[in-house]
């Protein structure tokens, strides 16, 4: 008795709850019992939510695992695959449809579609031509139906964004916030919003994300859990990777980003789909706070890190101090009470720089009495700084990688060379990287916005004159307003980068005949 088996697919997990699962399975059953075939329940193949309009069922789904059962000889010639009808195979355009089906056929499996109980095996595509058309005219049918339901999803979720200013796209929002359904007003969580407060106080502060994460897990503060997938393993402690994205989340400012998930060479990608939408969400923190630790992310890690998170700060340059010879990060090495040097990380560990001691006291004492004199060097005007030239540097990159992509379709219209069409992909995903990096760019234009940094820097040359040096609030401000700080030991000059770009004044901290001592 010839045996049959049977490959249930459905688009969507929703519809394993539905009638679908029970109607493909019913049907197989009573298909196997009426021509007298085995049905082997052991090696039924369910693709269950996956779709078949990118083919992800043949090349990686179960439908993939039967054609290698085949092969591998699990599966015997002669044998049936039984199926509701041919979309269940593939819902893919035409031509790449009829391939999955051939493929099938070709190992000698008999298809059945149960909807209208009809066989293709090589045999009756041969002998009748015109079930090769019947199961064209049913692919090109089924395609056409998905990319129909497809445009009309879309079309759906840009109505919604079009009314997102009134009206929640979804009840899906950050761990702070929840969706009152019946009033479709989002109420704020105060128990979840005073931690996102916290971390961004801490985080201005001076204390590294790994400083506030071990602060929230020895202070048992229970972390964010997402109501929506309690069936998932939820997070049992803080990460420093949640602290980054809370961080870095416009929503806390009731910003909302909506994305759309496009597919590149076969994966989801998710990208943003229109401009930010200020006011989608409660603030739950007020946007010059939220500005701050952007500018404070922007290239200058703490320098408090590790197990030294939420200790003192004494490295008033920490995160800041590179090196004049090679560029690498300066760290502070005491040697005895009294005596304290910025170090070379490179030298230090024997990696090919000059080993030099800059004493330490003598470069924060110059930096200390010339601050007046350096903050009047701080940017006033953005225009014209290194920032607005990369801006406009990757605006002419686009737009000539844009020329030739267009030369290259219209010659790949009339040429159909695929070499052309490989090189268009080619330029294709260079723009997308390069988009990235201009809107990058344009992110941090923003956050340096001179009204901005401004503030910032009074509220800088406020601190210095403090009766006590608060060297971990001076330290968070420095890096919020510098990009670098680079000692050069030989001349005992140091170069004040600030973060638009553009050079500072630079400052002599100590004479060269008697400057830092080579060790």
């Amino acid at each position: 008795m010839p045996k049959a088996y049977s490959y249930l697919r459905f688009s969507t997990p929703e519809q394993m709850h539905g009638d679908s699962f029970r109607r493909q399975t019913s049907m197989a059953l009573e298909y196997a019992a009426k021509h007298g075939l085995t049905l082997d329940e052991d090696l039924t193949y369910k693709d269950l939510g996956v779709s078949a309009f990118r083919g992800k069922n043949a090349e990686e789904g179960k439908l993939a695992e039967f054609l290698d059962a085949v092969r591998a000889g699990k599966v015997e010639p002669g044998s049936y695959l039984l199926v509701e009808s041919l979309d269940r195979i593939s819902r893919q355009a035409a031509l790449l449809a009829l391939g999955t089906l051939t493929s099938i056929l070709a190992q000698g499996i008999t298809l059945v579609t149960l909807s209208d109980g009809k066989t293709y095996s090589q045999v009756t595509m041969t002998a009748q031509p015109w079930d090769l058309m019947f199961a064209v005219m049913g692919f090109i049918r089924a395609n056409d139906e998905s990319a129909h339901k497809s445009r009309r999803l879309k079309e759906a979720w840009i109505g919604k964004r079009q009314k997102a200013t009134t009206t929640p796209l979804t009840s899906v929002a950050p761990f702070w916030l929840r969706l009152d359904k019946a009033t479709g007003q989002w109420n704020v969580l105060p128990e979840r919003a005073e931690v996102v407060r916290r971390i961004f106080r801490d985080y201005l502060a001076g204390h590294g994300a790994q400083g506030i994460t071990v602060a929230l897990n020895k202070g048992r503060v229970p972390p964010f859990i997402c109501e929506r997938r309690q069936k998932r393993p939820q997070a049992i402690r803080w990460h420093r990777s949640t602290i980054r994205r809370i961080l870095e989340n416009p929503a806390v400012i009731g910003t909302h980003t909506p994305h759309v998930l496009e597919y590149v060479d076969g994966k989801k990608r998710s990208k943003p789909a229109q401009q930010p939408i200020p006011g989608y969400f409660p603030a739950i923190v007020d946007e010059d706070t939220f500005q701050r630790a952007q500018a404070l992310r922007l290239n200058t890690p703490s320098p408090l890190r590790g197990k030294n998170s939420n200790g003192a700060v004494r490295n008033l340059f920490g995160g800041l101090a590179r090196c004049g010879h090679c560029g690498a990060t300066m760290a502070r090495m005491s040697k005895g009470r009294k005596y304290a040097y910025l170090v070379c990380q490179t030298a230090r560990y024997g990696a090919g720089c000059k080993y030099t001691l800059v004493p330490y006291h003598q470069l924060e004492s110059a930096f200390i009495q010339h601050v007046p004199r350096l903050l009047t060097s701080a940017p006033t005007d953005p225009k014209n700084s290194e920032l607005d030239d990369q801006i406009r540097q990757v605006q002419d990159t686009l737009e000539g990688i844009g020329y030739q992509l267009s030369s290259l379709a219209e010659a790949y219209a009339q040429t159909r060379m695929g070499r052309l069409l490989t090189r268009m992909k080619d330029l294709e995903a260079e723009i997308a990287e390069i988009e990235k990096q201009r809107d990058d760019l344009y992110e941090r234009a923003g956050i340096l916005a001179c009204p901005l940094v401004n503030k910032r820097i009074e509220e800088l040359g406020e601190a210095f004159k403090a009766d006590t040096l608060d060297r971990r609030k001076v330290n968070t401000l420095m890096r919020m307003v510098l990009s670098e700080v680079t000692v050069h030991p030989d001349t005992c000059f140091v170069d004040f980068t600030w973060k638009n770009g553009s050079a500072g004044d630079s400052l002599l901290y100590w004479f060269p005949k008697d400057t830092a001592k080579a060790a």
